[in-house]
């Protein structure tokens, strides 16, 4: 339930978790914060009347890749009969899945564009980097009825260069900011004959640092009703340098990105159990900011190349081709309340609902970039536009762009279960979701005099009908849960970029659109079965068919203007299937185990370019080059491939200790998730999976 700022909060490590709760479905009327299609609940342990801790020492290694050693400190301590902490530390640090070929100190041979521009090398070591976690929660007894539960989290992270490799297929930024139409090879070679090689200038670094505070107090006002307050914080920072032309030896073009977030959020919340009801109420208030200072610009070789091939003008070193700042802002209030009626020891009748508000505001400043000089003879225009010409360029400041907007929404939920028998439940829902909607803001950075604008975008909404089952058999042994769901969204909200001046980088423009109608039918089964004392399965699955059903254009780089209507929706690949098998088996002083899982994921598209990619297939209608025809390269790499991935693990546990080993990634599939921030002439990056052997060693006391 605490504010959440997006796009830069570092991942905390799960150490030392109670419970792992995955919600699907709107859950606007459980949490203070809205949840459109689900919520992935993490709990983690609570400190306790024991002086307790354990020491978990790991480590880890990669295919012709790096290593990766950790440590992990739990503690608990009782103070004293009212007060209680319990601390977690986890520090992590990785030499990363992927080396750089032109690294500081490399050899010409392993960065041949460092030779053809009489450059140094000097990129970052490798993707490897430096996590610390700290996690401490401090409990406080007031009285009988009241409790105070603080937390804190700290995270700290610190990388070098992105663990990704090049595609060798370019995307539509890269095409019309370049005016190549293949990409050019670093010295590395492409994905999937390179999967632990890139090839970067510069000492790239990614720096996040994220703290959470959260402090909850609970009242017993009698043994049915409790009234909660849960007020929390998150401050995150993020520091980013990056070779943006992602060609190692020509260093034309470098990336420097400074986020700053901040969010809070306070819910006050009443919970009521009767005999025959029980009863959620609640208000909340939050605020959202984040600041943005990026900038992409010339490094110190505008003009090299790679194989006798360049792509920028003789541009000064230094000339900001993309600079701006940005700030968003929202204000969201909240009022939300759920009534479940026992209608009968075996029916539950539970209706909800949820009443938001959010006022949103966005602005963005931007620079373009022209000549400091505008007529023939001038200094820097001798004789026109040459090399002089484009050294004389400079960055002019454009009009500020802000918009801002309001959205309410009223989102319902309703609920019957009904207990078959001891052992089988059935249950429907129907329920609504809700997000913001807001403004994309931009201006037309290289057209002097041209105001600032902006698009406004639309709520998005989703009704969820869903019926399944729960069910326990053979004296709880085994668990068999299903469930069919249909899903129909009005305005989902989707991303398009493009650039306003073709080929024109400064002129980026990140624009939120809305797709009038979507749908999604599918289902997902769960069961677990104890077969024998010693062995246990598990295993899942998930089926979703999506498809944009209204008739949708969305317009990006290159002039291209794209048809939605009849796709799938992107992020949702249709089936996942999971089985695992556990067996454990007595040894001296204590137990072992082995465990063996498989899961299958299939393909899925990332983003609305990726999505359409059969109608970008040509030249561009802003006059651009064409991309080498997809044909030669299929989905890939729009499409993620499907893939199958073993996993084996075993252990034993021995009194206080426990040791484990495992191999993630058993048959050595090659596999990559998605499409990373695609810009640069190597292609569109992705990240491998190599297989990992790792092991740990743990004591308790």
């Amino acid at each position: 339930s605490v504010a959440s700022v997006p796009n830069q909060v570092a991942n905390p490590n799960l150490a030392d978790m109670e419970r792992v709760e995955v919600l699907r479905g709107p859950q606007g009327t459980f949490f203070g914060r809205n949840a459109l299609g689900g919520a992935l609940n993490i709990t983690s342990k609570k400190p306790t009347e024991e002086f307790e801790g354990e020491i978990i020492v790991g480590a880890e290694t990669y295919d012709d890749a790096g290593e990766l050693y950790s440590i992990t400190g739990i503690l608990n301590v009782p103070v004293n009969d009212y007060f209680r902490m319990r601390g977690v530390m986890y520090y992590e640090d990785s030499d990363g899945y992927v080396e750089n070929a032109c690294a500081k100190g490399a050899s010409t041979t392993s960065c041949p564009a460092a030779a053809e521009n009489n450059y140094t090398p000097n990129g970052a070591k490798d993707s490897g980097h430096e996590s610390m976690n700290l996690r401490l929660h401090a409990a406080w007894d007031l009285s009988e009825d009241t409790t105070v539960l603080a937390s804190f989290h700290y995270t700290d992270e610190e990388q070098g260069t992105d663990e990704n490799v090049p595609s060798g297929v370019l995307d539509l930024d890269s095409i019309d900011s370049f005016g190549l139409s293949q990409a050019l090879d670093p010295g590395t070679g492409f994905y999937p004959r390179n999967q632990n090689r890139l090839s970067h200038d510069l000492n790239e670094f990614t720096d996040n640092e994220t703290t959470v505070g959260i402090l909850n107090i609970s009242h017993d006002i009698n043994s049915t009703m409790t009234i909660k307050s849960i007020t929390g914080f998150i401050d995150a920072t993020l520091d980013r340098n990056f070779d943006n032309d992602l060609a190692g030896g020509a260093d034309t073009l470098l990336r420097v990105n400074a986020y700053e977030g901040f969010s809070w959020s306070t819910e006050l919340r009443l919970e009521i159990e009767e005999e025959n009801y029980g009863f959620i109420a609640g208000i909340l208030y939050a605020e959202d900011e984040q600041k943005q200072e990026n900038k992409v610009g010339t490094s110190s070789q505008a003009t090299a190349s790679v194989g006798g091939v360049g792509w920028l003008p003789p541009f000064p070193d230094g000339l900001g081709l993309a600079l701006n700042s940005k700030k968003f802002e929202v204000e969201s209030l909240a009022i939300f309340a759920d009534y479940t009626w026992h209608a009968s020891e075996k029916l539950d009748v539970i209706v909800g609902a949820r009443y938001t508000q959010d006022d949103v505001s966005n602005q963005v400043a931007g620079f373009g970039i022209g000549p400091t000089c505008c007529f023939p003879g001038s200094p820097g225009f001798p004789g026109g536009p040459g090399f002089d010409f484009f050294q004389s360029f400079d960055n002019f400041a454009r009009p500020v762009s802000r918009a801002s907007d309001d959205f309410s929404d009223i989102s319902p939920r309703f609920v019957a279960r009904y207990l078959v028998s001891d052992d089988v439940s059935i249950y429907g829902t129907i329920s609504k979701g809700y997000k913001a909607g807001g403004i994309s803001v931009g201006n037309q950075t290289n057209e002097d005099g041209a105001p600032a604008f902006n698009v406004p975008f639309d709520e998005e909404t989703l009704w969820n009908y869903e019926v399944g089952f729960k069910s326990q058999f053979m004296n709880n042994t085994v668990r068999l849960n299903g469930s069919l769901f249909y899903l129909e969204w009005s305005d989902l909200q989707m991303e398009s970029f493009r650039f306003l001046t073709p080929g024109d980088l400064s002129s980026n423009f990140e624009q939120a659109i809305n797709v009038e109608d979507a749908e999604a039918v599918g289902l997902e089964i769960e069961l677990t079965a104890a077969l024998t004392d010693r062995l246990t399965i598990a295993s899942g699955l998930g089926y979703i068919d999506t498809e944009i059903t209204s008739d949708t254009q969305a317009e990006i780089t290159g002039g291209f203007v794209v048809d939605l209507g009849g796709l799938e929706i992107p992020k949702a690949p249709e089936l996942v299937f999971n089985i695992s098998g556990e067996y454990r088996f007595p040894i001296s002083n204590g137990e072992g185990w082995v465990q063996l899982e498989f899961i299958h994921r299939d393909g899925q598209f990332s983003d609305i370019e990726g999505l359409t990619y059969r109608q970008t297939d040509g030249p561009s209608p802003n006059g651009g080059p064409a991309r080498d025809s997809v044909a030669q390269f299929g989905d890939f790499p729009f499409k993620t491939p499907d893939y199958d991935v073993w996993n084996l693990r075993a252990g034993f546990d021995i009194e206080n200790w426990r040791l484990v080993a495992y191999i993630q990634n058993l048959s050595e599939e090659d596999y990559y998730t998605g499409t990373q921030e695609n810009f640069g002439v190597s292609g569109m990056r992705l990240r491998p999976h190599p297989r990992a052997i790792g092991g740990s060693v743990s004591y308790k006391f």
